[in-house]
Formats: C-alpha cells, sequence, structure tokens
C-alpha cells in the first residue's frame, strides 16, 4: 500500500482535529490533545534558528569573489524589496476585497497601544546586533541574518585556514536538515493538537472565517507565483 505524502497526512490531521474537537470539553482538549500541538510548534522553533544560520553561512561562504557577493547581495536586495512590495499590495489588494476572518472574535493579549516605530535609520542600524548570541538566544532574525553573512563572507576571506569552520557549518546545516525532517514528520498530530483545541471551545463557527483565510494565502500566493515571480522568469531570467 503506497504511503500517504505529508499534506494528505496533515489534511488527515486536520479533519480529525475538528471532528474530535467537536465531542470533547475544552478541558479534556487542552489536557489531552494541546500538548502535541505545543510540542510540534517547540520542534519547529526549535530548529528555525540554527538552521537558517548554518545554512546562510554555508551560503555566503560559497560564492568565492568577494566583489561578486557585493553585486549579487545588492541585486538580490533589490529583488527581495520589489517582490516584497508586489507580495504586500496583492496581499492587502485580495484581503480588502474578501474581508477573510470577518466576524471571527479571539482573544488578543498582545497590545500595541502607545508604541512609535522606530525612525529608518534607527531599523538599519539594529539589524546589527551588538551581541550576535543574543540575537541568537532570542531568535531575531534580521541581526542573525546579518552575523551569518559576515561570518560567511570572513571565511571567504580567510581562505583555506577557515575552511574547517565552513566544513563544520555545511555539516551542521546537514544535520539540521535531517532533524527538520524528523520534526515535519510529526505535523499531522502536531496540527490535531492544536485544531481540536480550538474548535472545542469555539465550535464550527470558527471553521468558515479560518477557512476564507486560508483560501485567501492561497490566492494570494498564486498570484504572486503566476504574476510577479513567472514575470522575473521571463523577463530577468529570460528563460
Amino acid at each position: 500500500m503506497k504511503k500517504l505524502n505529508l499534506p494528505t497526512q496533515i489534511l488527515i490531521g486536520l479533519i480529525l482535529g475538528v471532528i474530535v474537537g467537536l465531542f470533547v470539553s475544552v478541558e479534556v482538549a487542552n489536557t489531552y490533545f494541546r500538548p502535541f500541538g505545543d510540542l510540534f510548534m517547540r520542534l519547529i522553533q526549535m530548529v528555525i534558528v540554527p538552521l537558517v544560520f548554518s545554512t546562510l553561512i554555508v551560503g555566503a561562504s560559497s560564492v568565492g569573489d568577494v566583489r561578486k557577493l557585493g553585486r549579487m547581495g545588492g541585486k538580490t536586495l533589490a529583488y527581495f524589496v520589489m517582490t516584497t512590495a508586489m507580495a504586500i499590495t496583492i496581499g492587502m489588494t485580495i484581503a480588502n476585497l474578501l474581508q477573510p476572518g470577518a466576524g471571527l472574535q479571539l482573544p488578543v493579549d498582545a497590545t500595541f497601544e502607545g508604541r512609535e516605530a522606530p525612525s529608518f535609520v534607527q531599523t538599519l542600524l539594529e539589524i546589527i546586533p551588538t551581541n550576535p548570541l543574543q540575537a541568537l538566544v532570542n531568535a531575531n532574525m534580521l541581526q542573525m541574518v546579518a552575523f551569518a553573512l559576515f561570518v560567511g563572507v570572513a571565511i571567504t576571506l580567510v581562505g583555506e585556514k577557515a575552511a574547517p569552520v565552513r566544513e563544520f557549518f555545511d555539516g551542521f546545516a546537514e544535520i539540521m536538515f535531517k532533524i527538520t525532517n524528523a520534526a515535519m514528520a510529526t505535523a499531522p498530530i502536531g496540527v490535531f493538537g492544536l485544531i481540536a483545541p480550538v474548535v472545542a471551545a469555539h465550535g464550527l463557527d470558527v471553521l468558515a472565517p479560518l477557512a476564507m483565510i486560508i483560501v485567501v494565502m492561497y490566492l494570494a500566493a498564486f498570484t504572486q507565483m503566476a504574476v510577479v515571480y513567472s514575470a522575473s522568469v521571463k523577463f530577468l531570467g529570460k528563460m
């Protein structure tokens, strides 16, 4: 019998979570099912920082010519800013048209009242970490990316003496890929553990707005791929 692929398993876990959530109390769902969802989220959070950090170092140190890295970095940054702006525009347009989540009332603990957005200069300065280890511990992604790029470029500049360091991060990245695959294997159970308490607490009323959010997300992602990325391949990649 052919083994079900991971997306199908996740879908089954989602459906089972909805069904079980309809027939159990909130206390039962939180006591017996939520820990599986929390475990899955912890596994994903565990691998993100070391995976991104090691792969960025390996990628930055693999370019060879630092001048080429600088030119590539500038083009990559410009492309990233352009495509991100288009993605935001597409997402906001579709969201305003379809109004996902309308009527959904969920408690939110976070508050942003009284906070001011930092200036552009301050935002740029915050990208450079004063304490790289603290950036890694706090999962500050921008600072972590900046530090990883510095390390990768420095490995290239040092040359042969830094080869063991690059080999270490190359091997470490492969280890993290394996751990990530193992964590994702628990996704069906994790999704079950995440959705069952939500349905138990809010009933089926929560599903329609959430389904609309998923539809909007997929529609926006498809539009971004079909229009923006396809145009990039056509006009920038000449393919």
